[in-house]
């Protein structure tokens, strides 16, 4: 190699293997439970060290010396795989920063890399605060949905009971007019002509003070009190469950980003609700629980599975690069990689509720889980998940390719 010792690329080379050399040196001196290093003694195969810190022309002019160069970076890159001098040295840039023989584009990649890392993680942390407050809200959803369908049956196991009562002896006819005490009316009272008949009335108290006159029903005897006050209180309980109903409808329509743009162009106090269907009255369509059953199904059957995809792909990617930063695996394509396979969780979650139903949970063997709860098993085992597919599909596919004969040499008979 002396035609080549004054040549600046090879030069540059075996300062490279050099550095590359003492790099993996000291990861392996740094690294436990790593195998030992058995130096060259006496011409022995092994890592030769004197070879690091020669100078480059003495080793360009000494084929021996290169060779045992080459050999020994070739056993010290085994020593440490999986990692490799590029990992290595980005693993420490990455982690603390350029040092004195890093190269502009190694701390590109690294401050590149930091970016996508720091972006992920974020938005893994935006993505589960997101999907924590979507659950809250479905749960909040169904669990009033079922308030108001127990509260609707205790009503109509209320008026079943006061129908069994004697309107004429368990009951007062009462007055209402507005802005006055209401005032008892006895039952053959013929001086007031308004007055409807008792089978028309309604029964017990109101809970709000009637705006025109109004005439009632109110119990006289203590099993009629005790019916009308449950009566009473489940009226009461239906009102704040319709409220409740209305609130959690205006907030999904204010949480919907397909409704910013509106709400952002509205001015102060208009209705932020949504628009009312024709033929509606608004407060029907704000207080109804439809609504809430179909946003609560959509949410939790369609979005939640697209997110919870996403998010299961980003825990196993956040996991791996924590793996790559302890064993110094570290690639300059990593962040790229990830997004990729985030998107990639996400669509397969999301594409879940197309395949499965999202009213009832799914049962794979002897486990049952929602669809949410399997988007993101599917999202963080993607890989085990794509195996099974690409079989199940070459299994398919092997069906139906046409079966190649064989061809068979006809022999020929002598002449």
């Amino acid at each position: 190699m002396a035609d080549d010792a004054q040549d600046p690329d090879s030069l540059a080379d075996i300062g490279g293997l050099q550095r590359d050399g003492l790099l993996l040196l000291s990861y392996l001196a740094e690294t436990p439970n790593r195998p030992p290093i058995s130096p060259a003694v006496g011409g022995a195969e092994g890592v030769d060290l004197q070879c690091f810190i020669k100078a480059p022309e003495a080793i360009a002019d000494d084929a021996a010396a290169f060779a045992a160069l080459v050999r020994s970076v070739d056993l010290l890159g085994r020593a440490a795989a999986p990692a490799n001098a590029a990992s290595v040295r980005l693993t420490r840039t990455f982690l603390f920063g350029p040092g004195p023989t890093t190269s502009a584009q190694e701390v590109q990649s690294a401050r590149q890399l930091r970016r996508w890392t720091t972006a992920v993680r974020l938005g893994l942390l935006v993505a589960a605060a997101i999907a924590i407050g979507l659950l809250l809200k479905v749960d909040q959803g169904r669990r009033i949905v079922g308030q108001l369908s127990q509260v609707r049956g205790d009503l109509d196991r209320s008026y079943s009971e006061l129908a069994k009562l004697d309107r004429a002896q368990d009951f007062q006819a009462w007055r209402y007019e507005v802005g006055q005490p209401p005032d008892a009316v006895p039952n053959d009272s013929r001086a007031d002509r308004d007055r409807p008949a008792s089978g028309t009335m309604e029964l017990c108290w109101p809970l709000d003070q009637p705006a025109e006159r109004q005439y009632r029903l109110l119990p006289a005897k203590p099993q009629a009190q005790a019916l009308c006050s449950q009566l009473v209180q489940q009226k009461l309980r239906e009102r704040l469950i319709y409220a409740r109903i209305q609130l959690w409808n205006c907030d999904m329509v204010r949480l919907n980003p397909v409704h910013w743009p509106g709400l952002m162009r509205a001015a102060p106090g208009l209705d932020s609700c949504g628009a009312t269907p024709p033929g509606l009255h608004a407060e029907h369509w704000k207080r109804t629980e439809l609504r809430t059953t179909e946003v609560a199904q959509g949410i939790s059957g369609y979005l939640l599975p697209l997110l919870l995809g996403g998010i299961g792909g980003g825990v196993y990617v956040v996991r791996r690069q924590d793996e790559a930063l302890r064993s110094a695996t570290l690639a300059a394509n990593d962040g790229v990689a990830a997004v990729g396979r985030i998107v990639l969780a996400a669509t397969f979650g999301g594409l879940l509720a197309m395949v499965f139903s999202t009213d009832e949970p799914v049962r794979l063997g002897s486990i049952s889980l929602t669809i949410a709860a399997w988007a993101f098993f599917l999202g963080y085992a993607l890989e085990t998940v794509l195996k099974t597919l690409d079989a199940a599909i070459e299994g398919v596919v092997g069906k139906l390719r046409p079966v190649e004969t064989e061809k068979q040499n006809v022999p020929v008979s002598p002449r």
